[in-house]
């Protein structure tokens, strides 16, 4: 449902992720290969339970298990259903 609405004809690669222990996950990663720029996404029921800080730290996590996007300009947000 967000990736429809964030989304609706794009360039943008999208993907979510989680390391294999499944400690971290990332809901929504949308990269754009040309503008070289990438957005992490959290996605909560309120907007009041997303927690950029802990957004960046996922991030962080996979920029250091996969190695990628790391050049990228990077960004970090929040949905909710009370954004839709």
């Amino acid at each position: 449902m967000f990736l429809k609405y964030l989304f609706p004809k794009c360039r943008f690669r999208k993907s979510s992720w989680w390391d294999r222990k499944g400690e971290y996950e990332i809901d929504i990663i949308a990269a754009d290969e040309i503008e070289q720029t990438v957005c992490f996404y959290e996605v909560k029921r309120q907007a009041k339970d997303v927690v950029i800080g802990i957004v960046k730290e996922k991030a962080e996590h996979f920029f250091q298990t996969t190695g990628r996007f790391k050049k990228y300009n990077i960004e970090y947000k929040g949905l909710s259903m009370e954004d839709m």
